[in-house]
């Protein structure tokens, strides 16, 4: 068995006590710019065909990463043909929208591109038709157990990142990518249902009840102000983005894991937001536009605010009290779990339904769907009536208006 770091090999264990193999490219070439910086290898460790296969693996991804350091680099003229060939191509060339995306967009990204090479990254484009692309999605929304849900969702989005990469083809001039864009722009699949969930004023004011019991005010004040002015999460307590290479580390910073890069804390709303009162104008993360709210106008969140010290208003608004700064990823969610479930929130109710329950009490409350649209940021309409999940605004008042309109007119 080779030892751990040979060829770049590290080894991790699982929670199980089993072991999962990598291949990590050296810190020092990583931070000059060499991508992949950490590879998987989905193949049994301690089993004797499972380590020559790693080993294999790993001798190839060394000698690929030793290469490129000794002067080779990614030449974006050559393409084999493959689909393997074509996601290098996306994520490498400086011209693919790959190169614009969020960091956080990215590593989404770059998950179901992983799990596409490994699936079919061999596969030449000159061979594939809609037989297989209908066979892998159905492959990929078989329920994970025998007695599970079909995973429509996952389906969809290999079938959605398939039409991206081919999209990218295009522009890129690729053999083989018009065609393939063109059969899938023709093809239909099952899309996920929309979710119909929404967090309404009873969860959240229980809610806020239990939060303020366990000694949670921020998740009380955060949760309060995505409902009250219908905001997303992030703008609301921000998010930890990774700190680029050589640029000035300044703001508030979390060291990252051994390899991992420092991170700034951005996008959060910060008490200076709010200066001397409870107004504030902001800048969505989503779609950059402004949004301005006062926050002395929301029931829910006027009297959470006033149980601030003044002493304690400084920097972001929302902080967790058990690490004395902002919330770490995902940490938010996580411990707005555990309090829900002590306010009997199901389970399929989840903290971002507070937009939607927001938008859906706006229009039960009879406030015209353009104006609610400005008020939570979106850039049109139509995406604001797909937040609005069980609104019965709109309805009553045509029924009234029918109503009104059956009833005998006074004849002279």
């Amino acid at each position: 068995m080779p030892s751990e770091e040979k060829f770049g090999r590290k080894d991790r264990g699982n929670k199980d006590g089993t072991r999962r193999a990598y291949w990590v490219a050296r810190h020092d070439l990583v931070k000059a710019g060499y991508t992949p910086k950490t590879v998987r290898l989905h193949y049994p460790v301690g089993d004797p065909g499972g380590e020559m296969l790693i080993e294999a693996a790993c001798r190839r991804l060394q000698a690929e990463m030793l290469a490129w350091a000794a002067g080779y680099r990614q030449n974006y003229e050559r393409f084999d043909g493959t689909i393997a060939g074509l996601i290098r191509r996306y994520q490498r060339d400086p011209a693919s929208p790959y190169a614009e995306l969020k960091w956080n967009t990215r590593r989404t990204y770059d998950d179901v591109l992983d799990k596409i090479e490994r699936a079919f990254g061999k596969r030449s484009l000159s061979r594939l038709g809609i037989a297989d692309f209908r066979r892998w999605y159905d492959e990929a929304k078989k329920p994970k157990a025998p007695d599970g849900a079909e995973r429509v969702r996952k389906a969809h989005g290999l079938i959605h990142m398939l039409r991206r990469l081919f999209s990218y083809g295009v522009m890129a001039e690729l053999a083989e990518c018009t065609r393939l864009k063109t059969i899938l722009d023709e093809a239909r699949f099952k899309q996920p249902r929309r979710r119909r969930e929404r967090l309404d004023l009873n969860h959240v004011e229980a809610f806020i009840a239990k939060a303020l019991e366990a000694g949670r005010l921020s998740l009380a004040l955060g949760t309060a102000i995505q409902f009250e002015a219908g905001m997303r999460q992030k703008d609301v307590i921000g998010e930890w983005e990774p700190v680029p290479d050589g640029s000035e580390t300044s703001g508030i910073l979390l060291q990252g894991r051994k390899g991992k890069r420092m991170r700034r804390w951005v996008n959060g709303l910060t008490w200076a937001d709010l200066g001397a009162g409870s107004a504030f104008v902001k800048e969505t993360t989503k779609t950059g536009s402004l949004v301005a709210h006062d926050l002395a106008l929301m029931p829910l969140v006027a009297p959470l605010l006033a149980m601030v010290p003044a002493e304690a208003r400084v920097g972001p608004l929302i902080t967790d009290e058990t690490a004395g700064r902002p919330y770490a990823e995902f940490a938010y969610g996580r411990d707005w779990r555990t309090i829900a479930r002590l306010a009997g929130i199901p389970d399929s109710v989840r903290n971002m339904d507070a937009r939607a329950g927001a938008i859906t009490e706006a229009e039960d409350a009879g406030a015209p769907l353009d104006e609610i649209r400005s008020a939570v940021g979106h850039s049109q309409a139509s995406t604001t009536a797909r937040y609005s999940r069980g609104a019965r605004g709109k309805s009553d008042k045509i029924a009234t208006l029918r109503a009104a309109h059956r009833q005998p007119k006074n004849v002279s």
